[in-house]
């Protein structure tokens, strides 16, 4: 036996909506106008459920015993569609066993709200109609939202996330209806329907096209075209969505013949103009909306930079926005809401100037502008600045007090970066110019002692004046270096060093830069102590690398003066490990981090000089060829260098 559903309610489009929900589930259902008439029939033919709108209830005594005795004859349960204000009125009629269901009230509340009333033994013996729906949206949200409105008519519902998709499910399926978006990617909705409609099998299956706007002219002409049978606009509540569903489901039948094998191209472009038009208007709306919104945001907060507060001086409380309460990672219920409240987050130090403002800002009119530091949740405290200006009633007395907050702890930070950069620039200006300097005076030295060589005439005059060239050709090599390096890190600055990979022997690379130091080690005492060198060949930039081996040379002899300088070449398959190790002054620990950054030096400049250039565009040159830098050091005991390179060359150029 049939389930059997009673409604009584007024005759409208909402009714056949509600029949038409009732009846995809398999039930019988009568509907009726007059609550007179339910009861009668009642008597002749019961009813499982009796559905009543709460405004065709009779608040007679007679009226409601009647329907009392009916309902307990037939065994027919209560269901009244009511609004919460009518449900309390209702309540006062002592109407026995009923319930409610709650107005405004959809189709699937309705149906889930009815299947709740009805014995479970009737639901038991009713069969199943085993709908299938199937659903094509690329959006996921929507195809959650189709999914919760559809669930209380527990039809099968079938996913597809693009129109090929749901085309093969369609064929494997056989479903009774399809929900289809109109503009999926791919084969949108329109050229799904089109090939449904040319499928034999499936030509006589409802198609429901959807989309997020409101389908205009041109948008119904498509979907006439491709035998669409609906297209509407997706809604969160979904009633009328549902309601074509149904009333589809019903018919089970295209309204009319099968269209052409293509589509109007030119009228489909037009259509996906018109909605390009639309989307645009939209945003162009938003946009509108949104710098009003911001100028209004602008105006209240006159320009603050975070958090609003408000102070009620006669109820004693303060109010914190919730952007205010963020910036210090409290929760609401975690700030107290009083002028207390924020003195306990103030720092003690700050406190008597942050009193001080606000009283002589409510007593005399100062203007209230003061920085001051509030404790995070963290522990920490955040640099802060604050105004506001207060409002007093008609005796001058002050009642409220408004303001901002700002958080200028980032603001503090980047200004000392700043600064420290400034004196950085500062003293690395002072440094070039000493470096630049020196060889400049001792070029000079030299060029005037060859001048007054060659006026004097001396017998010596060759051999001194090769010793003056050698020296001064030494002095332009410095400046010459240091020009380079200034250069060199001005490009590097900005992006990672050119190199001009090749095969090259590594161990030869190391042979030669040594072999060019040895007479620079002679003139500090320092002993180059070369390991046995076996062959290393890869894919190297042999000038780049000859710079960072004779840096690395260089600092050893600059650091270790008269100590030994140990080289050596460690080869693996896949790496070569170059290790330079000093004997010199060792670097203190708590300079080992900041080594390989620009203009950072372990060690005094008046002592040792240099721009502190060198190591960074070691770690440059070491990194654009996908290698590493490190160093290992104790105070006093010398340092050891280590700098790993794949042999293979960087992952850039073996890609």
């Amino acid at each position: 036996m049939k389930p059997t559903v009673l409604l009584v309610e007024e005759p409208s489009p909402v009714r056949e909506l509600q029949v038409l929900a009732l009846e995809s589930q398999g039930w019988q259902v009568t509907a009726l106008a007059d609550l007179h008439a339910s009861i009668t029939l009642l008597h002749v033919e019961p009813a499982h459920v009796l559905v009543v709108a709460a405004g065709l209830l009779v608040a007679g005594a007679v009226e409601l015993a009647s329907l009392e005795r009916a309902l307990k004859l037939a065994g027919t349960t209560l269901r009244v569609m009511a609004f919460p204000a009518e449900q309390e009125g209702l309540h006062q009629l002592g109407l026995p066993g009923a319930g409610f269901l709650d107005r405004p009230l959809s189709l699937g509340p309705l149906v889930e709200g009815v299947r709740q009333a009805f014995p479970p033994h009737v639901l038991e013996a009713a069969p199943s109609r085993g709908l299938t729906v199937l659903v094509a949206d690329d959006d996921p949200v929507s195809r959650k939202l189709l999914q919760l409105q559809l669930m209380p008519l527990r039809f099968e519902l079938v996913m597809a996330s693009d129109g090929l998709s749901a085309l093969e499910l369609a064929r494997r399926r056989g479903p009774d209806v399809v929900l289809a978006d109109a503009l999926m990617p791919g084969m949108d909705g329109f050229r799904l329907c089109l090939a449904l409609r040319q499928d034999p099998r499936l030509a006589r299956v409802p198609v429901i096209l959807t989309h997020t706007v409101v389908p205009d002219e041109l948008d119904l002409r498509m979907a006439h075209n491709v035998g669409a049978n609906g297209f509407l606009r997706r809604t969160q509540e979904g009633d009328e969505l549902v309601g074509v569903l149904l009333r589809e489901l019903r018919t089970a039948a295209p309204t009319h013949a099968v269209p052409p094998m293509d589509l109007g191209t030119e009228d489909h472009l037009y259509r996906m103009v018109r909605q390009l038009e639309r989307r645009v208007g939209l945003l162009e709306q938003a946009e509108h909306t949104a710098r009003e919104s911001e100028a209004r945001l602008r105006l209240v907060v006159n320009g603050s930079y975070d958090g609003i507060w408000d102070w009620d001086l006669r109820r004693r409380t303060l109010y914190w926005s919730p952007r205010l309460l963020e910036m210090l990672g409290l929760a609401p219920e975690d700030f107290g809401g009083t002028y207390e409240a924020f003195m306990a987050l103030l720092h003690p130090e700050d406190r008597p100037d942050v009193m001080a403002a606000l009283s002589a800002h409510l007593e005399r009119g100062a203007p209230y502008d003061v920085s001051f530091r509030l404790r995070h949740v963290t522990g920490g405290y955040r640099s802060c600045v604050s105004r506001g200006r207060a409002l007093h009633d008609s005796q001058g007395r002050p009642v409220r007090m408004a303001g901002i907050i700002g958080d200028v702890t980032e603001q503090l930070r980047m200004y000392r970066e700043t600064q420290e950069a400034v004196r950085a620039r500062d003293e690395f200006l002072s440094v070039a110019a000493h470096e630049l300097r020196t060889p400049l005076a001792a070029l000079r030295l030299r060029v005037q002692g060859a001048q007054s060589v060659l006026r004097a005439g001396v017998a010596s005059a060759p051999e001194r004046l090769e010793r003056a060239l050698d020296s001064a050709d030494r002095q332009v090599q410095r400046l010459a270096e240091l020009v380079e390096s200034l250069l060199d890190v001005s490009q590097l600055q900005g992006s990672a060093p050119r190199l001009r990979l090749e095969e090259v022997d590594l161990a030869s690379v190391v042979r030669e830069v040594v072999s060019r130091s040895e007479e620079a080690a002679a003139r500090v005492g320092c002993q180059l102590v070369v390991s046995p060198l076996e062959p290393t060949p890869g894919r190297f930039d042999a000038a780049r690398l000859s710079q960072v081996v004779t840096h690395l040379l260089s600092n050893a002899m600059k650091f270790g003066p008269g100590k030994p300088v140990e080289v050596a070449l460690e080869s693996e398959r896949d790496m070569a490990t170059l290790v330079v190790t000093d004997h010199g002054i060792g670097i203190a620990p708590g300079r080992v981090d900041g080594l390989f950054r620009r203009f950072e030096r372990a060690v005094p400049v008046r002592h040792y000089g240099g721009l502190g250039l060198g190591l960074y565009r070691l770690r440059r040159i070491v990194e654009a060829h996908g290698g590493e830098v490190s160093v290992n050091s104790t105070p006093g005991e010398g340092s050891t260098f280590r700098i790993r390179l794949p042999r293979a060359g960087p992952p850039s150029a073996r890609a």
